[in-house]
């Protein structure tokens, strides 16, 4: 959800902060970067391959049958790896360790997800979800949650009904918590 070069890195967020957002604290934050770094390897990035190996140690991992979660690694690989390089950076890897730790509502985990990668709305200050930007998190929800492919246009028109090209971080979250398809808890 947004472009890697419009992100504010790692080394750059507030531990506290990111700790009440995410539900984890900052010492399994850091614990996680650590793991994260130890397997990504040279290059700082983890390859499909790479993910996974610390894929089980995800909130909530141990408690699935591990063919199952074999086989939803790919789809949940191409869900965060946003700008499609084949390789998760450590706050690609890190969207989707929150959006799975079912410990903290969904409703937070997806509002921190679109904070936390909505540029847009860091530049307008208020929140602000372009019509571009709501296309990527339309599809990236719809990657997590195994729906098909192209409804992000449907899904834009139904939150953007004023046709304004742009929707509220509210207008936006009170939609997809109306949804029955972003409503189930996914068994990653």
């Amino acid at each position: 959800m947004g472009a890697r070069q419009s992100r504010v890195p790692y080394n750059q967020w507030d531990l506290n902060r990111l700790s009440q957002t995410t539900g984890l604290d900052p010492d399994q934050i850091s614990e996680i970067h650590q793991e994260f770094k130890k397997a990504a390897g040279h290059d700082g990035q983890l390859s499909m391959k790479e993910f996974s190996k610390v894929y089980n140690r995800f909130p909530g991992a141990q408690r699935q049958d591990s063919r199952y979660m074999e086989a939803q690694i790919p789809r949940i690989f191409r869900t965060f790896d946003r700008d499609g390089t084949g390789k998760l950076s450590f706050d690609e890897f890190l969207s989707g360790v929150v959006m799975m730790n079912h410990d903290t509502p969904r409703r937070d985990r997806i509002d921190y997800l679109i904070k936390q990668n909505n540029s847009y709305g860091q530049q307008y200050g208020d929140g602000r979800i372009p019509y571009e930007y709501g296309q990527e998190v339309f599809q990236r929800l719809n990657d997590y949650y195994g729906l098909p492919p192209g409804m992000e246009q449907q899904c834009w028109q139904q939150v953007d009904v004023n046709n304004r090209g742009y929707v509220t971080q509210d207008e936006l979250m009170e939609y997809i918590t109306q949804q029955e398809a972003y409503n189930q808890r996914f068994q990653y």
